[in-house]
């Protein structure tokens, strides 16, 4: 192709045509962007994306809960940081980082909301260390400035077996709710589910002729013993009378009241109604009887009662001894205290004397 004589110089070289302003523009705008990094929605989106595909610094994929978990905590790092005039990553620095900290600290968040919030903004940072288009935009990580997350120390209570008998009996039977609520409990008082586990069960998980029920929760799917004769049967009662209610696609043993499925929060809120029903809301204060709680009691008791803990663990599906720990020291303390309280008892010991010999009584 002939080149016409204007696109030459004098030495006959081409000449460029002469950048147009939109492509100035452009030009200007990704230079821009590659040295302030993303903006906070461009960041959270990414993040996000990488923690559902398990890749740049996440062990594996996370469960949808735990990305809603992420969006809320990093949503208070984010604002904050809006707040503060710093809208794109790299605008941040180590004393605005710091900032955030001591906002957290001196916001009257508890303990355990604090150590919450800074899990997941290490977990942000350590995305922006694995990411290349973070490497590629020059965003540095911010995650070893952060105050060191210790284990958090939690008190779990366990509540007495009276206490537990008073809420289980608190359940109306005779309305079918009630029936749902109550076999749900004493499901998971007999095989330790979670409540997530009860919520997925399905008539084909359960093994009759041999006692076994396939439970699929957070660890994935185990198979665990369950009492054919207790709530064996009080599932099997349950199951006859939700088929009149169950949507005909609905699946799951438990239901709500529209036939669908039942989720964690159906049974969070009966609890609580039960608990304001039996009165223990107010006698156990600042403790409650959860469907968390309820698991809980079931490893306690279960070792209380001679049961070991490796058995425990296939049971509960903990992954680690190290969790179920914290039930041995409970189930010693409870067993120790039984035992010292048979051995030092007044009453016993009064019985023990026998009946006092009946004393004459003199008249004058």
């Amino acid at each position: 192709m002939t080149k016409k004589h204007g696109d030459m110089n004098v030495r006959g070289e081409v000449r460029k045509a002469p950048a147009s302003r939109a492509d100035n523009l452009k030009h200007a705008w990704q230079a821009d962007r590659h040295t302030a990094g993303m903006n906070w929605s461009e960041a959270e989106a990414q993040f996000i994306r990488s923690r559902k595909l398990g890749i740049y610094g996440a062990s594996k994929a996370v469960k949808p809960r735990t990305i809603e978990e992420y969006k809320w905590d990093l949503k208070q790092f984010f604002d904050f940081m809006r707040a503060h005039d710093v809208t794109h990553y790299n605008q941040l620095s180590e004393k605005s980082v710091l900032d955030y900290v001591e906002h957290l600290q001196s916001n009257g968040w508890s303990r355990a909301t604090q150590r919450k919030y800074l899990i997941s903004l290490k977990a942000f940072f350590r995305w922006v260390e694995h990411d290349p288009t973070c490497a590629d935009m020059k965003m540095k990580s911010y995650r070893k400035v952060l105050p060191r997350i210790g284990k958090e120390i939690r008190r779990t209570f366990i509540p007495s077996v009276e206490q537990m008998e008073v809420f289980r009996q608190g359940f109306n039977r005779k309305v079918m709710w009630g029936l749902r609520d109550y076999t749900a409990l004493c499901f998971m008082l007999d095989c330790g589910a979670r409540i997530g586990e009860v919520c997925n069960l399905e008539p084909e998980d359960f093994k009759w002729d041999v006692g076994l029920v396939n439970l699929d929760g957070k660890t994935g799917e185990r198979l665990v013993p369950f009492d054919k004769e207790t709530s064996g049967q009080l599932v099997r009662e349950w199951m006859r009378t939700r088929t009149q209610y169950a949507h005909p696609e609905c699946r799951k043993v438990f239901i709500n009241r529209f036939g669908g499925n039942c989720t964690p929060d159906t049974f969070r809120q009966s609890f609580e109604d039960n608990l304001s029903r039996t009165g223990l809301d107010k006698i156990l204060g600042e403790d409650t009887i959860s469907c968390h709680t309820v698991r809980h009691y079931f490893c306690t008791m279960y070792l209380v009662n001679g049961g070991t803990l490796h058995n425990l663990q296939r049971i509960t599906g903990h992954k680690s001894l190290e969790t179920l720990m914290i039930y041995v020291h409970l189930a010693q303390q409870l067993s120790s205290v039984a035992q010292e309280a048979a051995r030092v008892s007044p009453l016993k010991s009064l019985m023990k004397q026998g009946p006092m010999k009946k004393r004459k009584t003199v008249v004058i």
